[in-house]
């Protein structure tokens, strides 16, 4: 699970990607909307991926993201990806570009365990991450956030110290309730955003 969120409106999300695509590295992305039913349409990541395939071809040296309103959260704008890692190097280089509030998580459990909190708040970065490897690693930096739940943090077994439960709760006390099938609705259009690139031979 990987969710982002952006404390701004869709416009501010169009202007900043316009701004990252200005640069040479990024200059060979492109974005467009697409138009769906907001109280028709349950925005999971199949669904989504589903509706792009239908409306046109994608190249196979894409990566996608969908940004839209939550219903429940009309104030935040909410980064999808289909990349593994949730693409966050494209959260940070938004959140950066944006200069908002701006919040992710991301939880795995199974063979890559793996829960992860990241903010930003004016210009100050919030990470608490746990992750098995060869062994549990807990890691944090930054200050504490006044609502996360710090005595967790000091649990004598590492791998106690963050779970999925946490991070959607970390997300409840800033106006996310991603528990809410009502999260998953839009409010207006999906603006989908595109980077491709060229494959060398």
């Amino acid at each position: 699970m990987y969710i982002a969120a952006f404390r701004c409106t869709i416009g501010a999300i169009q202007k900043a990607l316009l701004g990252i695509r200005s640069k040479k590295d990024h200059s060979n992305g492109y974005q467009r909307m697409l138009s769906l039913d907001p109280s028709g349409e349950e925005l999971s990541l199949s669904n989504l991926q589903s509706i792009l395939s239908r409306k046109e071809n994608v190249s196979p040296n894409t990566y996608t993201a969908f940004f839209y309103r939550p219903l429940n959260a009309p104030d935040f704008v909410c980064m999808r990806t289909p990349l593994e890692d949730g693409w966050q190097t494209l959260f940070n280089v938004l959140s950066l570009e944006l200069g908002v509030e701006s919040y992710r998580i991301s939880a795995s459990s199974g063979r890559d365990d793996f829960y992860c909190f990241q903010s930003y708040q004016q210009g100050k970065e919030r990470v608490v991450y746990l992750m098995k490897d060869t062994k549990w690693i807990f890691y944090e930096k930054g200050e504490r956030l006044p609502y996360e739940q710090s005595d967790m943090y000091a649990k004598r077994r590492i791998r106690d110290r963050l779970n999925e439960p946490m991070l959607l709760d970390y997300l409840l006390q800033v106006g996310l309730d991603a528990r809410d099938s009502s999260f998953y609705h839009s409010v207006d259009n999906i603006l989908v955003f595109n980077y491709t690139w060229e494959s060398r031979r």
